[in-house]
């Protein structure tokens, strides 16, 4: 049987924005803690890490949209030179972002697939339990209306 809603397991509205948002803030804030210790070395993890918690909670596209809000700021406050674009990327910067980004999108694309499935099942025991009962249901008319003969 063909599930067509199974796209729409997780809530529709703003908040699934609000809150990759505010994961964004809180992996700048941690990360910006860190820079002492880090410096230039994975400018992007902390972002990476609250692309795919979003794509867990709330599907691929906030985790997406997440992510490209997140690679310039990774990039403009963590990437020598700090603060500033002008030099534009090197190798090493382009092969961040391309390992960076390709992490983050199969991660959010496997959890979509996994969290459809998980929900087109739970549709399927909805329906094969309503009709079981609607089985119970006319298998108990007949009895009756063959006990009245």
């Amino acid at each position: 049987m063909k599930i067509r809603n199974a796209r729409c397991w997780s809530k529709a509205g703003p908040e699934r924005y609000l809150a990759g948002i505010a994961g964004v803030c809180i992996a700048f804030a941690m990360r910006y803690v860190l820079h002492p210790v880090l410096h230039d070395d994975m400018s992007m993890l902390f972002f990476a890490i609250n692309c795919i918690v979003i794509a867990f909670f709330y599907g691929f596209w906030p985790s997406f949209w997440m992510l490209v809000i997140s690679i310039p700021i990774a990039f403009f406050f963590f990437v020598e030179p700090f603060n500033t674009f002008e030099p534009g990327l090197d190798k090493a910067d382009v092969l961040t972002l391309v390992v960076y980004s390709t992490l983050v999108g199969l991660a959010a694309v496997m959890l979509e697939l996994l969290h459809r499935e998980r929900y087109k099942s739970a549709l399927l025991v909805l329906v094969s339990d309503t009709r079981y009962r609607l089985l119970v249901e006319a298998d108990e008319d007949r009895r009756v209306a063959l006990k009245q003969k």
